[in-house]
């Protein structure tokens, strides 16, 4: 959980993965202390908030919100499984068909943040979907999307597609590629320099992508001590986040 799967990835190539070789890397006990974020207590409750289809339906707080968006089958229910691994009682809605799951799930983190579970796109989405993405997205608490990505088939064209609407929209965002226990590094290479390739000048993506598997939970506490950073609930010393537009 506290080791991070792309400083692997490294050693197979004589140049940097990132254009300035620049990497998220908090200590272990920034690590620790993240996960602590997400373990609940009387005080700190983490729980179901709601669902809804279009902004009218969705939470009026002021609880920063990080969105989690990707194809359908992706891994998204299952990541936010691992991330809730503390709380076992917490209903995680599924769908592996595209349009199946309709609206956006929220969940909350004790009165620290929230957590938005997108319905999957892909193949056969409705003519709602994108109504329903762009709503979420544009709330003014929305602090930063993760787009999903299945490590194990790597980008799709959809994929690409959401990515340079997240860039037209000017909307904060970054990559994390799921399943990777069951991908070759090649193929996670392939991948990072896919994305390299069509995010030249990215100005609204992390450059970094992160690397989970939801069954090992590898790579699971970087992702943690992200959220907590960006979502304001955790200081971390010596990072680089100054060339992401907020």
């Amino acid at each position: 959980m506290y080791e991070n799967p792309y400083q692997k990835l490294k050693q197979y190539l004589e140049i940097p993965l990132l254009d300035d070789d620049r990497y998220f890397t908090p200590n272990i006990d920034t690590l620790v202390e993240a996960e602590k974020l997400f373990i609940p207590n009387p005080s700190h409750p983490i729980k179901f908030i709601t669902a809804g289809i279009g902004k009218e339906k969705f939470p009026n707080h002021d609880l920063p919100e990080v969105i989690f968006m990707g194809r359908s089958n992706v891994g998204k229910s299952s990541l936010l499984k691992a991330i809730f691994n503390y709380v076992p009682e917490l209903r995680i809605k599924t769908s592996k068909r595209a349009g199946l799951t309709k609206s956006a799930q929220f969940y909350g983190v004790g009165s620290k943040l929230c957590l938005v579970d997108m319905p999957g796109y892909g193949f056969g989405q409705p003519e709602w979907f994108e109504d329903v993405v762009h709503d979420c997205l544009r709330r003014r608490n929305c602090v930063r999307t993760f787009l999903l990505i299945d490590g194990k088939i790597g980008f799709q064209d959809s994929d690409d597609i959401a990515l340079n609407a997240l860039e037209s929209y000017r909307i904060p965002h970054a990559i994390v590629m799921t399943k990777i226990d069951k991908a070759t590094d090649a193929r996670l290479l392939r991948n990072v320099l896919h994305l390299r390739n069509i995010k030249k000048s990215p100005i609204y993506c992390y450059r970094q992508p992160f690397f989970v598997s939801s069954h090992t939970f590898e790579g699971l506490g970087y992702l943690l001590a992200y959220i907590a950073h960006i979502t304001g609930n955790l200081r971390i010393d010596h990072s680089d986040m100054n060339h992401i537009s907020n």
